[in-house]
């Protein structure tokens, strides 16, 4: 077991917690009566006024959850206008502290959705983590985590570098290059990085999303025991499948155009909510995997879609799959699973033709032939794809260049990142998914889809970007779609739509790999869905 993690920053960080001093300290966030606007704007974001207190506490901490929490975050920093203005300001403890610092530098936020900067907001080559690498993705995540530190760091800050990159399982991986880590590590990594900030309040925004189910206690015990010396204050963002950890005490539960605020019992019940406030499909048990059996004696085999035999791929010595064999036919539903760094990626860069070391398989066939016989962009033009690497280098450009929304989507149409002219009936199966999927009388605070397919692509939130690159893999009909982690980031609305879709309205012939470390996600009834678990580069199939 890794050793404990002692909390005690630097001395610039502050003394450990001491009870004594709650009889003095103001609270550390307090709105009285306060309304919530965009600045620019008049109408007020939520229909109640907002009384929101947080002591400082280490036997208080909070959640935000709901469909608005975005909105609360923004308040929290400083990005929304609160009016009337908060006596003391937002944050009175963070200026009793230290009046002459400006509070908000001290607030760090980590929502777990950024994206690799590019000169432009470019299309970059996410697949070049497989093969040879530029000069900049050499970078190693020693290196990475070292720049974080001021230039002549105190020694006991490089001590807690290596205490957190111990207690949260990556400091294996410090001499890997950034681009070679799993979505998982790299969001670990993340924390670690918002840590060395040595901020006072530290803001996550769905930290447990993209990791698997041995990770998420081990974090949350870490940020328990931040939270409690106060080296940061920890205020999460949870999702609606997340369970709300036993020491949280208080939740803001947000709407578009509400917000409950309060004990966690008692704001959860009045909403009818609770600790674990997701009514997804429920895990499949040994009766539904034996009907399901028989089911799929009765059922005529699909056609095969894509079929691999002991395939295995290796980093010198080392390695990452190891004899896997996997036959995908239509119509079948998946469920890729396994630990961060399992080689799940690795795998769909097979599926997908992106990794080099694809060629070199003998006996991987795709759409009925050898994929060396065929070219990556044939392939991908055949395949829906989606994924948090997808994700993070899907160009952004902004200006006469940029993306709309219907454009995005139009890309998927061809496995490309640039505008090309459509046909009509490209447009017209646009047109069938933006009714499907887009705001309009679903998600959209009655936003309309013709105003929304002509938004850019780099100005939307998070979670509408994610919603897009969704609907560009689902375009073109795909025979074989693969989403991987497609919800991240999604409130819990378009996750609903998302699911819905997928679940009633794909052709009975196209077969879909889905990857989640969340079974609640899945959008299909367990007992109709084959599971591939991953497991140190072994697969196992039920």
């Amino acid at each position: 077991m890794p050793p404990r993690l002692v909390v005690l920053g630097p001395s610039t960080w502050g003394k450990r917690w001491n009870s004594t001093q709650t009889s003095s300290a103001k609270p550390l966030l307090s709105i009285v009566d306060g309304s919530v606007y965009q600045f620019g704007s008049v109408k007020p974001v939520h229909k109640n006024l907002l009384n929101w207190r947080m002591e400082d506490d280490p036997k208080e901490a909070w959640a935000i959850l709901g469909d608005g929490k975005h909105v609360l975050f923004d308040v929290l920093r400083g990005h929304m206008r609160v009016s009337p203005a908060p006596a003391g300001g937002l944050y009175p403890r963070l200026t009793q502290l230290d009046s002459s610092v400006d509070p908000f530098t001290t607030v760090a936020y980590a929502s777990f959705a950024t994206r690799r900067q590019v000169a432009g907001g470019g299309f970059y080559d996410f697949t070049a983590r497989y093969g040879g690498v530029r000069e900049e993705d050499k970078i190693t995540l020693r290196q990475s985590l070292e720049e974080s530190l001021e230039a002549e760091g105190p020694h006991e800050t490089k001590n807690y570098l290596v205490q957190l990159t111990n207690r949260l399982d990556i400091e294996r991986f410090l001499d890997l290059p950034l681009i070679a880590l799993s979505n998982g590590q790299t969001r670990r990594a993340h924390i670690v990085r918002s840590l060395l900030r040595r901020p006072k309040v530290l803001l996550l925004d769905e930290p447990l999303t993209g990791l698997d189910v041995h990770q998420r206690p081990n974090l949350l015990g870490i940020l328990q025991e931040l939270h409690v010396n106060r080296h940061p204050r920890i205020i999460m963002g949870l999702r609606k499948h997340d369970a709300i950890p036993e020491w949280v005490t208080h939740v803001a539960l947000a709407s578009d155009n509400t917000v409950e605020v309060g004990p966690k019992d008692a704001v959860l019940a009045s909403m009818g909510a609770s600790t674990t406030f997701f009514s997804g499909t429920s895990l499949a048990e040994p009766a539904e995997n034996a009907a399901r059996a028989q089911k799929d004696k009765e059922k005529p085999l699909g056609e095969v879609v894509l079929e691999t035999r002991n395939l295995t791929v290796a980093y010198h010595e080392r390695k990452v799959l190891k004899g896997i064999d996997w036959t995908i036919r239509e119509g079948e539903r998946w469920h890729l699973r396994g630990a961060n760094g399992s080689g799940k990626t690795t795998l769909l860069s097979m599926l997908t033709g992106d990794h080099p070391q694809s060629y070199l398989q003998p006996n991987l066939s795709i759409f009925g032939q050898p994929r060396r016989k065929q070219s990556t962009i044939q392939i991908q033009q055949k395949i829906g794809f989606v994924s948090p690497e997808l994700f993070n280098a899907f160009p952004r450009r902004v200006g006469p260049q940029g993306l709309t929304v219907r454009d995005a989507i139009g890309t998927g149409l061809h496995a490309i990142f640039t505008y090309r002219p459509r046909t009509a009936e490209e447009d017209s199966r646009i047109d069938e998914l933006v009714r499907a999927l887009g705001p309009e009388g679903k998600w959209g605070q009655g936003k309309k889809n013709a105003e929304w397919e002509k938004e850019l692509f780099a100005t939307l939130p998070v979670g509408e970007q994610s919603l897009v690159l969704l609907m560009r893999a689902l375009v073109s009909k795909a025979r074989l779609i693969i989403l991987d982690e497609a919800f991240a980031g999604m409130n819990e609305r378009m996750v609903d739509v998302a699911r819905a879709y997928l679940s009633d309205e794909l052709d009975e012939t196209q077969a879909v790999v889905f990857v989640t470390h969340w079974e609640q996600e899945v959008p299909w009834p367990m007992r109709d869905v084959k599971r591939l678990t991953l497991v140190d580069g072994l697969a196992t199939q039920s």
